[in-house]
């Protein structure tokens, strides 16, 4: 059996990941295979070696075997083999206490010469003795252990997949290795020592910041090339954490698509984070891979950290559905305390991978619908957003959720492929993009030109990839604006009542004012959240100003939480534009000065959504296809020939609570909520006359129905439109939409 395109893979990761072994003498494979044959699994993902630098097969010329394993890995290769399973394994895990033991030099080690730990340890205390050290590839390790772990596991197994489980050295000089090797390996090949400030304006930091990348992704084609000379077909995927680790992992998978079959987007953080976020970084990783190649994406069937303790049925049910919806293939991970203390999990999983068995068809070889596309730029994240990756990340993740709530299609699109595929979009939205070529810039000229839609915030190429400052925004002519440095205000406004006409065409029933920026939480030094109340100063020449920016009356607020609330808004800076609008060609450019996404991001109050979708709706070309329904119900689109397919995933519940912490203050009050609270979705409230509209040129006729239950739907044709009304959603629909001969 070997992976192949036109399969949909329905995975079960068990880990064993404990020092002693507290279950592995009662694991046998014939267990693992039976409970995931009973889950409608077809792909499992386990352990060759452990972080403490044990295997799990026999015989291992590199580690020592797991001494409690009852578990064997060949031999759950050829039961999985006749039972019809995939087998993926996990090796070279960074973290390995064996090595380090052995070899303490080969460990990464901060620039205070502390060994880097991928555990929780906590900060008050010095690391000794650390269960997880993380090992440097730039030490003998690569090719005394981890390449030839690779190449031992592969041939003695021969799985179908090999998962480098987080294979981890990343940039940032706080957590970055700074061990001899390191040291030595960066003088001999640049002649200057490996600086240890983080200081963007050395350029020997800039080199050791790309350099460090670049060290990852060849240890992992070393360990690639390994694998594929003891089995050519076996997949080769990398674990990227992509709403982890800064979102490094994400570029490290843009830089080494070259050399990967397929992604690990260890994303199982549905439990804490709003079900859009895993959405976004199914999709980001996608983006970052390229087409044809298959993105694995997890979600945990433990609850948050409790791993001896099962999540409910409807967090796991829905969380597979909303990867699936995105196009990733879902990866439900448990580990082997809750294998025998509370399984639970696997019974609601069975429910939901038996009906993705049976949707099968309608899920492979199958095209996302294109038509917005959010750019995740990469230089951007690290060049210019290197200190502070989160802003960018939440702005990019607002304007996401933002469009996708509209209920059109949408995509993530990395910008090393704008050239190539801007074309295949009617809006092309550009979060804090910063950081632009020249060849981009004229790239997204004729975009526009040729009667695309660019949406664009904040800091829309300020600087150049070879870190200069433009002075200017991109595309500054055709917008009809010039750029006048940078407002830090704390707070801000928008005011929207530039004139009558203006606010009755775009704004009614908004207030004449929307207010930007917002308390700190850490509440340190600052009362306000650095950076996210700042505005970009544009003055307008030509474009059409669709909103003005407004000063607040004091640097913070002094009604009722003083110090933490919003100030009241001031006068109007009347020559400061903080929404345009220009005509180019045959398409637009609508410009917004602030940060909208990353104020929806974390507020998520609907008037910051407004800001983007009111223009949008005016001046972009109708979607082929949308729904009609509340912002919880997730939809996604995609063609098949002549067929379309549309899921509608529910996440309207009736208890998801997620609670912010206020921080810290001088005020002198007892806590009254616990620092977090985290209730799981228990129930799905049903959602009632959902619609979809389906805009054609012709008079074609179409047919439609459910592809769960096998209902038909009637399809109407109103006005250039074929409507389909579903009259209830409850858990998760598939629609189908077909020609009718």
């Amino acid at each position: 059996m070997s992976f192949q395109r036109g399969r949909f893979y329905r995975v079960i990761q068990f880990n064993i990941e404990d020092p002693y072994g507290f279950y592995a003498d009662r694991i046998n494979a014939w267990s693992i295979v039976e409970r995931a044959l009973r889950a409608h699994a077809n792909t499992l993902i386990v352990f060759a070696r452990d972080p403490w630098g044990r295997v799990f097969y026999r015989d291992s010329k590199v580690y020592p075997r797991h001494p409690n394993a009852l578990l064997d890995l060949e031999e759950l290769r050829l039961l999985a083999r006749r039972r019809g399973l995939n087998l993926i394994i996990m090796v070279c895990h960074t973290a390995n206490r064996f090595i380090y033991r052995r070899h303490p030099e080969y460990a990464q080690r901060n620039r205070d010469g502390e060994v880097i730990v991928l555990e929780h340890f906590p900060t008050a205390r010095k690391v000794r003795d650390p269960h997880w050290p993380q090992i440097c590839p730039n030490s003998p390790a690569l090719e005394e252990y981890f390449v030839p772990e690779a190449r031992e596991a592969t041939g003695r197994i021969r799985p179908e997949g090999v998962l480098l489980d987080s294979f981890r050295y990343m940039p940032d000089p706080p957590k970055a290795c700074y061990c001899s090797y390191c040291r030595a390996k960066f003088k001999s090949e640049y002649g200057v020592d490996l600086p240890s400030v983080m200081d963007e304006e050395d350029p020997a930091f800039r080199l050791s910041w790309e350099w460090r990348y670049r060290v990852t992704v060849e240890a992992m084609r070393r360990i690639r090339d390994a694998i594929k000379e003891e089995k050519g077909d076996t997949l080769f995927l990398y674990n990227s954490h992509p709403v982890g680790w800064a979102g490094r992992g994400n570029i490290v998978v843009e830089k080494a698509r070259d050399i990967l079959d397929g992604v690990f987007a260890e994303a199982s953080e549905f439990d804490v984070v709003d079900y859009s976020l895993i959405v976004m970084a199914t999709k980001l990783t996608r983006a970052l891979l390229g087409e044809g190649k298959p993105v694995f994406v997890s979600r945990n069937l433990f609850y948050t950290l409790r791993t001896t303790q099962s999540t409910t049925r409807i967090a796991v049910k829905q969380g597979v559905r909303a990867i699936v919806a995105a196009g990733g293939h879902p990866v439900a991970t448990m580990f082997s305390s809750q294998f025998f203390e509370d399984p639970r999990a696997l019974d609601y999983l069975a429910e939901v991978y038996e009906e993705l068995e049976r949707l099968e068809e309608y899920l492979v070889d199958v095209e996302p619908i294109s038509y917005a596309a959010v750019v995740f730029s990469s230089e951007t994240h690290d060049k210019y957003f290197w200190e502070r990756p989160d802003v960018y990340l939440a702005e990019l993740e607002g304007l996401t959720q933002i469009i996708a709530s509209s209920h059109v299609p949408v995509e993530l699109l990395s910008m090393v492929d704008l050239e190539r595929k801007a074309r295949n979009y009617k809006v092309l939205v550009l979060p804090s993009t910063a950081v632009l070529s020249s060849r981009d810039e004229g790239v997204l000229e004729g975009y526009v030109e040729n009667g695309g839609v660019l949406v664009a915030t904040a800091e829309f190429g300020v600087m150049s990839p070879d870190y200069t400052y433009r002075h200017s925004l991109a595309l500054e002519d055709i917008m009809g604006v010039t750029f006048e440095g940078f407002l830090r205000m704390g707070y801000s406004y928008l005011h929207l009542n530039v004139s009558p006409t203006i606010y009755n065409e775009y704004w009614s029933g908004l207030p004449e004012s929307i207010v930007f920026g917002d308390q700190s939480i850490r509440f340190e030094k600052g009362r306000t959240e650095r950076i996210l109340g700042d505005l970009v100063r544009v003055r307008s020449v030509t474009s059409k100003v669709l909103a003005l920016v407004r000063a607040p009356k004091a640097p913070y607020g002094f009604e009722y939480t003083l110090g933490r609330s919003t100030p009241p808004p001031d006068s109007t800076l009347e020559k400061v534009a903080g929404v345009i609008m220009a005509e180019h060609g045959r398409g637009s450019i609508i410009y917004y000065s602030a940060r909208v996404g990353a104020h929806y991001s974390r507020l998520g109050h609907p008037d910051y959504a407004e800001l983007i979708l009111r223009p949008l709706n005016k001046h972009a070309p109708k979607p082929p296809i949308k729904v009609e329904a509340p912002e919880t119900i997730q939809t996604e689109f995609y063609r098949k020939g002549d067929r379309l397919v549309v899921h509608l995933v529910n996440h309207t519940y009736n208890q998801r609570i997620l609670t912010a912490p206020t921080g810290p203050s001088k005020q002198s009050l007892p806590p009254y909520i616990p620092p977090y609270s985290v209730h799981p979705p228990r129930t799905i409230i049903p959602v009632n006359n959902i619609i979809l509209e389906l805009h054609s040129e012709t008079d074609e006729k179409h047919t439609a129905y459910n592809a769960i239950t096998g209902q038909k739907l009637e399809v109407v044709r109103e006005e250039g439109k074929n409507i389909i009304k579903l009259n209830q959603l409850n858990e998760y629909a598939l629609i189908v939409i077909e020609p009718r001969y």
